[in-house]
């Protein structure tokens, strides 16, 4: 049963879903930077979150469309000048405004791409999969489920990384008699305790906080090791 290997080293960040990212998600994924030294780096997806304008009514205290933003571009930048060249796969949350435009019967010509509105830099790439050491990198909204990683694996017929469902971050592995290939759910880095989660509140599985990389072919999921009152302790495991 083998499992493939490949050169590069992939720090793949989680759905940060800005301006409602973990407060300290941008240093502890530059810790784990550090610590891995990647090759290549990927955003599994939801780089955004869009709440103001999702399917389901936002919370009233939240921030309006515009405001929400600008938030986030702002502090977006700092990604950006932290990992200039970036992967990144598109995801739900980043469609959002694409969808809405589709239902209001507004044509693709009058669209802007995510890259401009986002205000990114040339080195951040949007695509809808990645492929690398040939390990699949996608969002994760295809396949439903705490399994989702293991069953797009199987669906893909290799080993894929994904984002997406927030609750099972960790690596699945299947085999058969002559190879072995994984699922991971690299979970989110979201503040669960902001307003634009307020609907999961009540969920009996809270989200898993963490990123992951991938090294020569093997997956690592890396929790944020977190204090009592939520904050990232300093520490890389």
């Amino acid at each position: 049963m083998r499992l493939a290997t490949g050169e590069e080293t992939v720090l793949v960040i989680s759905d940060l879903q800005i301006p409602y990212e973990h407060q300290d998600a941008l240093e502890f994924v530059s810790a784990v930077a550090e610590v891995y030294e990647p090759t290549r780096i990927v955003n599994i997806g939801d780089e955004v979150d869009q709440h103001a304008i999702g399917r389901f009514d936002p919370d009233p205290d939240a921030d309006a469309p515009g405001p929400e933003l600008r938030a986030a571009i702002k502090k977006l930048h700092a990604w950006y000048a932290a990992f200039p060249e970036v992967d990144v796969c598109m995801s739900n949350h980043t469609q959002r405004i694409y969808k809405k435009a589709f239902h209001a019967g507004i044509p693709e010509a009058y669209i802007r791409p995510v890259e401009e509105w986002l205000e990114a830099p040339r080195g951040w790439r949007w695509s809808n999969h990645v492929d690398i050491d040939g390990v699949r990198y996608e969002h994760g909204d295809a396949q439903g489920g705490m399994y989702a990683a293991r069953n797009l694996a199987i669906r893909n017929r290799c080993s894929t990384v994904i984002g997406h469902h927030h609750s099972h971050g960790g690596v699945f592995y299947v085999a058969n008699e002559d190879e072995m290939i994984f699922g991971m759910n690299t979970g989110c880095l979201i503040n669960f305790r902001s307003l634009a989660f307020q609907y999961a509140k009540m969920s009996a599985f809270k989200p898993t906080i963490g990123c992951g990389v991938v090294v020569g072919g093997v997956p690592y999921f890396v929790p944020m090791l977190m204090t009592k009152t939520g904050r990232w302790t300093g520490e890389v495991v």
